[in-house]
């Protein structure tokens, strides 16, 4: 197999290791020797020409090919089999809706998290329940810190330098999880997002770490505690609207459907309840004024609500269709509301996973 990328010869594996540290190879953690071997079995896995590029990965401009994709996927801890799983993380990370480019590079703490759907999370062993955004699963984080190597090696997206955010959070190393589909009432997020049912697919969506949401009770009940928390003034989709994330634990989502209410009936009621007043919006001073201007002059900030009356009662996307819905966690008490980057990008982008022949 015919590789280009640069080829060190050392015998001192410790010596290997610190010199990637050395080169900025890596993201602070130690990694996998890319190993020739490795590379190799996990390019032959996939049956693609090492040289193959899915484009420049913004905003530094290195080329996703094959060969460089796989050597981060290996560098992040893969298997073979893991690799169709980054692949299509990151062409959908490349798409021109997500904009990669204003992600990486923003102010805003948002990271484009990697949901995986189909069989395939259940065959490698993808964590979908208790702990689901937490540690302890290899595959969430073999997948979630190969994607985010590869935009840290191809596509420099350093702190420091073209990374401008101001805080971030730890979903930086790796934001990966699979929703639970056995334990679930409703059509997977996969195939709302027009997939066929039993496919595999990643979603990818650029947003803050989880806020936890203590969500018990009846339909109403739970309703009236993720609306609240959802139009909270801090997060961006208040100022400028783009596209938020609910994350309902398996027994919320039992609930929900034992008294009749589809996904879709959640997504609207909170649309509809998830609001807040143009004064309680204006208070926040005059920088976000500023943003929601720039939002309109660039068409995004819809025409149809009235502001010149203090009143009128703003959503925190332009649809209900920009909430997203993911059943996923522990049956417990919790939920959880991931804010999205606003109007700005890091929409959501599903791409198939296309499984080698078998």
């Amino acid at each position: 197999m015919k590789l280009v990328s640069e080829s060190l010869s050392l015998d001192d594996y410790d010596e290997a290791v610190e010199l990637f540290f050395e080169r900025g190879w890596t993201d602070g953690l130690p990694v996998v020797l890319p190993t020739r071997r490795r590379v190799e079995a996990m390019i032959a896995h996939v049956g693609r020409d090492p040289q193959e590029s899915l484009g420049p990965v913004p905003p530094r401009g290195g080329e996703a090919t094959i060969e460089k994709l796989a050597i981060n996927a290996v560098m992040g801890g893969c298997r073979p089999e893991h690799f169709p799983v980054v692949l299509a993380a990151m062409e959908a990370m490349m798409d021109p809706a997500h904009n990669l480019n204003g992600v990486s590079q923003t102010t805003h703490m948002c990271v484009s998290l990697i949901i995986v759907n189909g069989p395939i999370a259940r065959e490698l062993g993808f964590n979908s329940r208790d702990g689901v955004f937490g540690n302890g699963y290899r595959s969430n984080a073999a997948v979630g810190r190969a994607a985010r190597l590869a935009l840290w090696n191809l596509g420099g997206a350093v702190p420091w330098d073209t990374d401008k955010s101001t805080l971030s959070h730890p979903g930086e190393y790796a934001f990966c999880i699979a929703e639970e589909e056995e334990d679930n009432p409703w059509p997977p997020l996969h195939v709302d997002r027009g997939c066929p049912p039993g496919s595999d697919a990643v979603t990818v969506f650029a947003c803050e770490g989880p806020h936890s949401i203590f969500c018990y009770g009846t339909p109403e009940e739970m309703l009236h505690v993720l609306a609240d928390s959802m139009c909270a003034l801090g997060n961006n989709n208040m100022h400028v609207m783009g596209q938020t994330l609910v994350t309902l634990n398996p027994l919320n989502a039992e609930e929900f459907a034992k008294r009749g209410w589809s996904k879709g009936d959640v997504r609207h009621y909170l649309w509809e309840h998830a609001r807040r007043s143009l004064s309680d919006v204006r208070a926040c001073g005059v920088v976000h004024e500023q943003f929601r201007k720039m939002e309109r002059d660039a068409g995004r900030y819809p025409l149809r609500y009235d502001l010149d009356n203090p009143t009128t009662r703003l959503p925190v996307t332009p649809t209900p269709e920009d909430i997203h819905i993911v059943v996923a966690g522990g049956r417990s008490y919790f939920g959880a509301v991931l804010p999205g980057w606003g109007g700005f990008g890091g929409f959501a982008v599903t791409r198939p996973i296309i499984r080698p022949a078998r």
